[in-house]
């Protein structure tokens, strides 16, 4: 039996495996249009096995961050793991003052992530002019979707604080929350209490709402030309 030869074009491997600052990934680039074909053939299979069907969504989503923003993915996984156990305190935590206290934390650290990122330059330029002296941008990379997945992840420490929904006992679900890749870049922000609740249901998917879902990709795609 004569086998066919394997052509592997390793450099066109890389550039779908690494992280390219020149050429982040965003919905409209051809390779993520191949990628979500190939993501899509995936999630169908996986419609009956749930916890398989969360692993890959989330691990597609790093992956999409990862190619977007570089190792600044670490940002997405540090949020994630800091509100998930604050979460988990908090709802073992009786004490008013104590709960006040762990969503004030949870508030400082997303707030201070995106404060750091994306307003550092600017709150330097207008303390310096205040004080009228001169201020020196720093270099400081912008995560892509910074804004987004912290609210996000906000949006659920302070549902659960409210008592308004039960913490997540599992950090894969919860990781699937906040890194939902659709949503991560451009939003929407969506509170936890209404994304949650959607997480472990069966999946199902009309003709009409497969037809739907083409129509609004391709007027997107349209429309960023």
């Amino acid at each position: 039996m004569t086998m066919l030869p394997v052509d592997i074009d390793f450099s066109r491997l890389k550039e779908v495996l690494t992280y390219d600052p020149q050429a982040p990934m965003i919905f409209s680039s051809g390779i993520f249009l191949w990628l979500f074909t190939a993501f899509m053939i995936v999630y169908v299979l996986l419609q009956r096995k749930n916890t398989a069907r969360i692993l890959f969504v989330t691990l597609f989503s790093y992956y999409f961050y990862y190619k977007s923003s570089g190792t600044y993915f670490f940002l997405l996984a540090i949020v994630t793991v800091c509100d998930f156990l604050l979460a988990q305190w908090m709802d073992h935590t009786v004490g008013r003052w104590k709960r006040k206290g762990l969503v004030t934390l949870s508030l400082s650290i997303n707030l201070g992530l995106l404060v750091y990122f994306k307003y550092t330059n600017f709150l330097g330029g207008v303390i310096a002019s205040l004080m009228g002296g001169e201020f020196t941008a720093l270099d400081i990379f912008l995560p892509v979707g910074i804004s987004f997945f912290t609210f996000q992840s906000l949006s659920y420490t302070i549902d659960v604080y409210r008592r308004e929904i039960k913490p997540l006992t599992n950090l894969l679900d919860y990781a699937f929350y906040v890194s939902f890749f659709p949503q991560l870049v451009a939003g929407p922000i969506v509170r936890a209490r209404d994304f949650i609740p959607q997480i472990r249901k069966p999946l199902f998917v009309s003709q009409e709402m497969f037809g739907r879902g083409i129509f609004l990709i391709a007027s997107g795609l349209f429309k960023k030309q």
